[in-house]
């Protein structure tokens, strides 16, 4: 069985050379990514500059470029922060020590986990558009990020049905992240009771799509 290892997302290229070594200074770029998280909900990431992160921030443009070099080294930023945020939820509710948890149980908890998230960041899926565009298809922070989610399920997928091929359980897995990823994605656009809708019936797919699976593979 293969172990699938709960290491954040690790940097990309592209990244400032500068990171902070006090206290201070991370503070700083938390509150900066913090503000940039809020500017590019409200008006979108290219519109947003770096002088309205900065005053969201309150601080200085200088201070600023103090530790992102321009506008594209923060949002590379902040979409690993996102990425490591997701990837550690997910390694939260999929509650790898308990592999018994009924499907009906395991995915609604799990999908509104990842609703809340998108609520509370109402950048998140702006950031993901944003760097999948800049790279001409998925960027590697969303691959890394797809990667250890599959893993995570697939690991599930093993625990819970030890019998299954390890090609289909990376079936599987792959299939699952690729559709809750654009379910959600286009739920966090649409109003409400849509988006509620849109949820729930991920909720539903999943449990219908992984109930036979598993039943192939029960022992007598």
């Amino acid at each position: 069985m293969e172990v699938v290892t709960t290491e954040a997302v690790k940097p990309v290229e592209g990244r400032p050379s500068r990171s902070p070594v006090q206290k201070r200074g991370q503070q700083r770029v938390d509150a900066i990514l913090d503000a940039a998280e809020a500017v590019f909900g409200e008006t979108g990431v290219d519109s947003a500059t770096t002088n309205a992160i900065a005053e969201r921030a309150g601080a200085s443009v200088g201070s600023l470029y103090h530790f992102f070099p321009n506008k594209d080294a923060i949002l590379l930023a902040l979409a690993e922060r996102y990425a490591e945020s997701m990837t550690t939820l997910l390694q939260q509710e999929l509650r790898l020590d308990e592999p018994w948890v009924p499907l009906d149980v395991l995915f609604p908890q799990m999908i509104r986990s990842f609703a809340a998230m998108d609520d509370a960041h109402p950048g998140f899926m702006a950031v993901c558009r944003a760097t999948d565009s800049a790279s001409g298809g998925k960027s590697p922070v969303s691959l890394q990020m797809e990667e250890h989610m599959q893993g995570l399920v697939r690991t599930l997928l093993q625990r819970r049905s030890p019998a299954m091929p390890d090609d289909e359980a990376e079936r599987h897995a792959a299939l699952s992240v690729v559709l809750v990823h654009a379910g959600l994605d286009h739920a966090a656009s649409v109003p409400e009771p849509l988006r509620t809708g849109i949820r729930a019936g991920l909720v539903d797919m999943l449990v219908r799509y992984f109930t036979p699976v598993e039943a192939r593979y029960v022992e007598a």
